[in-house]
């Protein structure tokens, strides 16, 4: 059984080159369902390092008292971020 990692592993196995893509990073109000942020990246950028341009755009639109976030976005420059900005991070 083969290991695949970052969606790009079989591609470059099979074709001898990494496919690259883009990401989507959104900031969204879960009541309302309205996107408050969105910002784009390429394959090479951490997750986290998008944190602090999401925040900032979704702070623009309103107060944002908690945060809920997958995985990729766990690591310290990301709690002290959060905590810089004194949000409640789950």
């Amino acid at each position: 059984m083969s290991n695949v990692h970052k969606c790009g592993g079989w591609v470059e196995r099979v074709y001898g080159r990494r496919k690259r893509h883009i990401k989507v990073h959104f900031a969204v109000d879960v009541k309302t369902r309205e996107v408050l942020a969105m910002y784009v990246t390429t394959d090479d950028i951490h997750d986290s390092e998008a944190l602090p341009s999401i925040m900032a755009d979704a702070s623009r639109h309103r107060l944002i008292p908690e945060t809920c976030m997958d995985g990729a976005y766990d690591s310290g420059k990301s709690y002290r971020l959060l905590k810089s900005w004194n949000k409640a991070y789950h």
